[in-house]
């Protein structure tokens, strides 16, 4: 860090001073440490950090000039707003997944899982989600990331919007969240303190009755990946898993350590598709490009790829549909693909 003005280091160690009051153990303190020193770093450096070793930089505001024009350029015809009454118009599914692995006592499992939420980027998005989840009890709710729109700015519209979402959700085992790459660091903190319990490189155990599932998540690997994120997936031999990971770029890496059900989105499933729901851009990915969209397997690991319910960039959708989903756990093999 020597590059670093002084303004960044100070904020780094402001940081890093908040994470010491995580009531976590010992150990966890210091990997969490090492992980918000790791991300703000990049956050400020503006650094994308791939798993092939590559490291570039992102030039967000050149994006956001080009999709601004091109929203312009859309809203002169019809096409923008029934792109945007297609992003409004979001589509609950409930899904069986068989697990081979799965312990009797989480046979029918209800998982809640809502992706890409980016809270501010559709107008009253969330009554939108609560109206489609119409009070449904869940046994867990997980979030996979980007709760916003932006990559810089307050995060405190997200925040009060996104406790709103919780505080309307009707869990047992409460919630579990991952970080994408719209998301910094600064959000975990406050997202625990409404009551998301964030796995940053971490795993934990739902228990019932005498048996119990395993649940790891990473920080995002889109454009914030480190090996950190691979030494959280190596306990997953341990027990039945599901990994949480922001997009299917470990899809391999997992499949490898031993998960058994790997959650993840990113891709909106294309957003803009053409007919049919070929995407024209699938959100970037090197790795599990084939993945996208819905259910998929990797060799004994099965995946599922949420379209996610928000839109990024432009409010709008064509030949795709923003999701909710509840996945029912089962044990047994795989009855799709």
């Amino acid at each position: 860090m020597k590059s670093l003005s002084p303004q960044i280091k100070n904020t780094i160690n402001q940081k890093l001073s908040s994470y010491s009051s995580f009531p976590f153990p010992v150990e966890k303190i210091n990997s969490r440490q090492s992980w918000a020193a790791n991300r703000l770093w990049m956050e400020n450096q503006q650094m994308i950090s791939k798993r092939n070793g590559k490291k570039s930089r992102y030039h967000w505001y050149c994006f956001s000039f080009m999709v601004n024009t091109f929203q312009r350029m859309l809203r002169l015809t019809d096409f923008y707003e029934k792109g945007v009454q297609n992003a409004k118009n979001i589509v609950l599914r409930e899904i069986p997944i068989y697990l081979p692995n799965l312990p009797q006592a989480f046979q029918d499992f209800s998982i809640l899982h809502l992706s890409d939420l980016h809270l501010e980027g559709i107008p009253d998005l969330t009554n939108r989600i609560l109206s489609v989840i119409d009070n449904r009890r869940v046994d867990l709710c997980v979030l996979t990331g980007d709760y916003r729109s932006a990559l810089h700015g307050s995060i405190a519209p997200t925040l009060h919007s996104l406790k709103t979402l919780i505080d309307g959700i009707h869990s047992h085992h409460g919630f579990l969240g991952v970080l994408g790459n719209h998301d910094d660091c600064h959000m975990v903190n406050p997202m625990e303190e409404i009551g998301i319990r964030m796995l940053i490189n971490e795993n934990c155990w739902i228990h019932k009755f005498n048996e119990r599932l395993q649940v790891i998540g990473t920080d995002d690997v889109s454009m914030y990946y480190t090996d950190q994120a691979l030494h959280a997936l190596e306990k997953a031999h341990e027990d039945c898993t599901i990994a949480l990971v922001h997009s299917p770029e470990l899809y391999d890496i997992a499949a490898q350590m031993g998960v058994d059900l790997y959650l993840c989105g990113h891709t909106h499933a294309g957003q803009i598709c053409l007919p049919g729901g070929k995407a024209i851009v699938n959100g970037g990915l090197k790795n599990g490009s084939q993945y996208y969209r819905g259910a998929w397997k990797y060799q004994h690991m099965q995946g599922f790829t949420s379209s996610g319910v928000g839109t990024s960039g432009i409010p709008i959708r064509f030949n795709t549909r923003g999701e909710v989903l509840i996945l029912r756990l089962r044990q047994g093999s795989p009855t799709f693909y």
